[in-house]
């Protein structure tokens, strides 16, 4: 079965959301998730992003439909940046409490990031993609949740995107499959990709993600890290480079992960 075949059985966007269609687990989910969010630091978003790049119509789309978005390093990092400071608030484990998605500020936040994607025509299913891929680094770099934690995470995140606009699903069986479709069909270099995954792998080093192949390969899909191993030598910072970027990230890289503490629903 093809991915869009399997994508046309997600659950759809909700069409309207209110707190009263949480669920009853959903203070289990909200704690899950910020906990998991709190301890997992910046080395999944690094990896999900490099994993985008690798996907050479993913990368291809957005080049050409907002080609300043990664442009060069700074809008590298900038980008990164708001999506991490999205994220946070997103799952309630940022500088600042929110109470998640039980909050309308953070729904309301869902609404612009999607009216920004749509407004440059990024198709949706990729969206759906980058979703998950987020989901599966995260819980990647966190092994000691259970596997129920694990089901209480992607409850959150399938609600969180279907708030968003994306179809999605708590069905993890059927994600899994979806992702490793669109792989499978998409996996293969674009014309800037040296140059992204560069600039990727030094904000990594900024950030405290290090970019040994060791460290980024295992959280790599196959049909991407089968990209990435040829061109690695290539694309890794030096010596020099990666000691000046971990220095210069404690100046200047700001941080968008608070402190661990408990995530609380919000009534509004």
């Amino acid at each position: 079965m093809n991915y869009q075949d399997i994508y046309s059985r997600f659950d759809p966007p909700y069409k309207d959301f209110d707190n009263s269609m949480l669920g009853p687990e959903f203070p289990q989910e909200l704690d899950t998730v910020s906990r998991m969010w709190f301890v997992c630091g910046y080395r999944p978003g690094i990896t999900a992003y490099l994993n985008f790049f690798l996907l050479r119509d993913f990368i291809v789309t957005h080049d050409t439909a907002y080609p300043p978005r990664f442009k060069g390093f700074k809008s590298m990092a900038d980008s990164f940046y708001q999506t991490d400071l999205f994220i946070r608030a997103v799952t309630d484990s940022g500088l600042k409490a929110t109470g998640g998605i039980s909050s309308r500020e953070v729904r309301d936040l869902l609404f612009q990031i999607m009216a920004r994607h749509q407004n440059v025509s990024i198709p949706i299913w990729m969206m759906t993609y980058f979703g998950f891929s987020l989901l599966e680094n995260v819980e990647k770099q966190c092994p000691g949740f259970t596997e129920k934690e694990k089901q209480w995470h992607l409850q959150y995140m399938a609600k969180t995107y279907r708030i968003m606009g994306m179809p999605f699903s708590s069905d993890r069986a059927a994600m899994e499959a979806f992702a490793r479709a669109v792989e499978t069909a998409h996996a293969g270099p674009s014309p800037h990709l040296e140059k992204h995954a560069r600039n990727i792998l030094i904000l990594g080093e900024m950030v405290g993600a290090p970019s040994a192949y060791e460290a980024i390969s295992s959280f790599l899909p196959e049909k991407t890290r089968q990209i990435f191993q040829p061109i690695y030598s290539r694309v890794r910072p030096s010596f020099l480079k990666r000691t000046g970027a971990r220095i210069m990230g404690k100046i200047l890289m700001k941080q968008a992960v608070g402190a661990p503490r408990k995530a609380v629903p919000v009534d509004n």
